[in-house]
């Protein structure tokens, strides 16, 4: 089954401005958020206002590229050719994945959860060397933690401590009174 061309470039243009859009929206939160005095260089805009240029640009450059007639192909498909019956599996170990990180990650903790996910997502992607993936998966997981915590100095959840779990963001009042 071949489609109609202006069929593929309305599309492309829907999917193209809707990612615009998100990139609108992207920036105008960043810019509303507060800045706090006590980070250093990079503080909370940094990385958002990053991605939302980004998306702005590329997408920009989308919209333009499809209304000057350029289409994009499918990869690994002769062009306009139908998939009979969509694959499945994948995906729903990616949502169950994400739903047990999401459930456990405060439980277990990121060094277990971490792994955990990359290597179910990474499989279900096509990664069939189950060693190799699982030892990449521990090593971005630490790579990751060490990363949020010691050089951004932010909070991930370490797990299994019930009784004296403290977030390190918070500061103890240490009682004394000025």
């Amino acid at each position: 089954m071949i489609l109609n061309s202006a069929k593929e470039a309305k599309g492309e243009l829907v999917f193209t401005s809707f990612l615009f859009a998100l990139s609108i929206v992207v920036l105008v939160d960043t810019i509303n958020l507060t800045e706090s005095n006590v980070v250093g260089f990079v503080g909370p805009k940094v990385f958002p206002f990053a991605i939302g240029i980004a998306l702005f640009v590329l997408s920009g450059l989308q919209i333009v590229s499809v209304l000057r007639g350029e289409r994009g192909t499918p990869e690994g498909v002769e062009g306009g050719q139908q998939v009979d019956k969509p694959v499945w599996r994948p995906f729903i170990q990616v949502v169950i994945a994400v739903i047990a990180y999401a459930a456990l990650i405060d439980l277990l903790g990121f060094l277990i959860m971490g792994p955990v996910l990359f290597f179910t997502i990474a499989h279900a992607l096509g990664a069939t060397k189950k060693l190799k993936l699982a030892i990449v998966s521990i090593v971005l997981a630490v790579v990751v933690f060490f990363g949020f915590t010691q050089g951004l100095r932010l909070y991930l959840p370490l797990g299994f401590d019930f009784i004296n779990q403290v977030d390190p963001s918070v500061e103890e009042d240490s009682g004394e009174t000025w």
